[in-house]
């Protein structure tokens, strides 16, 4: 059986040296690369363009998309002005992987966002983000959701919906997770549904309402899936859905 051609959005970073100052580079982890090929994938970086027809010539070549972690969503995206805690945001990204998830999905090809590719994939169709977690209300958002330490060990739990897709790939609807954001979902977006939460009442997890081909977790499963087969299966079960 040919295996499925993953497309990946990548990251980008002003390189800031003295041989290549301000210069841009879009560049993808090498955990991202390892979690598709690992689990019977080939991955495809795609590089950031606002050309419509090299949007469309990516689609055509990939048989799924995956959407990286890195910077904040720009608050505009999702019609909001940035509040004191917002981080740095790169809005030709942001506008670049809406272009993508939409022409992916209209080609009914299947994505999965990751950290900040789950809050991107909520914004992309109407939701909105809390700019930091201690926007939460009193009572939410109070474990630590940013580790910073010991990439490959959970350090919180969250309980997944059972008989969603997510649940589907993972196998089980009860795991310990990694966690390294410090933004995280607020209003979910129309025609999409939470499928995991934390024990504090942050999100983990949405998906698609109608079909489940768009996916997104707050979660790094990338970092993990080597040590843990669990988060391998998530991997295992996208790049299969990306084969049919």
């Amino acid at each position: 059986m040919t295996k499925p051609m993953i497309g990946i959005a990548p990251g980008t970073v002003v390189v800031d040296s003295q041989m290549f100052p301000g210069r841009k580079r879009d560049y993808v982890n090498r955990e991202f690369l390892q979690s598709i090929t690992d689990n019977g994938g080939i991955p495809l970086v795609l590089p950031v363009t606002m050309d419509e027809a090299a949007i469309a010539r990516y689609v055509q070549l990939i048989d799924g998309l995956l959407l990286c972690g890195g910077h904040d969503v720009a608050p505009f995206t999702y019609g909001e002005e940035a509040q004191p805690k917002l981080g740095g945001i790169d809005p030709e990204r942001d506008a670049y992987e809406i272009a993508l998830i939409k022409a992916t999905h209209a080609a009914h090809k299947p994505v999965l966002g990751i950290c900040r590719g789950v809050q991107i994939l909520n914004a992309c169709y109407g939701g909105t983000i809390y700019q930091d977690v201690s926007y939460m209300p009193a009572g939410q958002g109070t474990l630590k959701h940013m580790q910073g330490q010991l990439a490959a060990y959970g350090m919180h739990n969250v309980t997944v919906t059972s008989g969603s897709t997510l649940a589907g790939y993972l196998g089980q609807t009860h795991l310990a997770v990694n966690s390294f954001h410090h933004q995280t979902l607020h209003k979910v977006a129309p025609g999409f549904k939470p499928v995991a939460t934390a024990s504090d009442q942050v999100i983990e997890a949405i998906e698609s309402t109608t079909d489940g081909l768009q996916l997104g977790v707050q979660w790094h499963p990338e970092m993990m899936q080597q040590s843990d087969p669990v988060e391998a299966q998530l991997f295992g079960g996208f790049v299969a859905a990306c084969a049919h």
